[in-house]
């Protein structure tokens, strides 16, 4: 399970040349290219309603209502950018956990914060600097039911502990926080390890972090910046399991 993390922090030096390699920023911006329409119109649509709640929410609260925007159009750039195997999502990634967190902390939805900065750290920088995740995508399926067991207990785990953890903060939406951040744990690993069946806890954590922040706008402590997004993501993932043209239906590998 952690396979990927000992061959990066084991080859540090040189997996931290990846990102200083000559025409690095030509590749990133290579990697935007060639998605899908969906991916692209899903791209579109979220813009035009980030804007709607960035308009919305400004005069109340600016500095948060830019931190959405910024997250919410890149967590999305993101996430599209798995979906058609792009190494963009890295940086993407990167970026709005930044964001995504700080908000987190101001909605006081700590979970949600710490599940970002565990983002930043343990899957996108690893993504940033791993060649093998950038330049030869090798999407994998799951062998056996001992590797549906292994993550799930991993989650089982994952879940009672973070709601151990904060409860003991003053976190008022801390069942449905703790959830979120022990599948966003959960995911993380899988998409590390690059298993298709990342997918499924993914779309699970999609729903269930649209219910953390509509309870958090409904309670006075968020916009409609993150409610969209994860729609968004609700909705590629809904793409992925019904489309033929998708990486989850189709083929499972890439080059870059």
């Amino acid at each position: 399970m952690f396979e990927r993390y000992h061959d990066v922090l084991t080859h540090l030096p040189e997996y931290s040349q990846n990102i200083f390699r000559k025409g690095y920023f030509k590749w990133l911006w290579s990697q935007c290219k060639g998605w899908g329409k969906f991916s692209y119109f899903l791209l579109t649509f979220n813009f035009v309603l980030q804007i709607i709640s960035l308009v919305q929410s400004f005069s109340q609260t600016p500095f948060e209502s830019i931190l959405t925007f910024i997250g919410g159009n890149l967590s999305v750039a993101c996430v599209l950018g798995i979906s058609n195997l792009s190494g963009i999502q890295g940086w993407c990634g990167a970026i709005s956990a930044i964001c995504i967190a700080i908000t987190g902390f101001m909605a006081r939805n700590y979970a949600t914060a710490f599940e970002q900065l565990g983002y930043l750290i343990f899957l996108d920088l690893f993504c940033i600097l791993d060649p093998k995740w950038n330049d030869n995508i090798q999407v994998e399926k799951f062998e056996s039911a001992s590797e549906w067991f292994k993550y799930g207990f991993f989650f089982v785990i994952s879940w009672i502990c973070t709601y151990f953890i904060f409860s003991f903060t003053n976190d008022p939406r801390v069942f449905l926080d703790s959830l979120n951040l022990s599948m966003a744990i959960t995911g993380a690993l899988l998409e590390l390890n690059r298993k298709r069946e990342q997918y499924y806890v993914f779309t699970l954590a999609s729903v269930f972090t649209i219910a953390l922040w509509t309870q958090t706008m409904l309670q006075g402590d968020g916009n409609f910046a993150l409610i969209f997004s994860y729609s968004i993501f609700f909705l590629n993932d809904m793409y992925a399991f019904f489309s033929k043209n998708s990486w989850f239906r189709g083929p499972l590998s890439k080059k870059a």
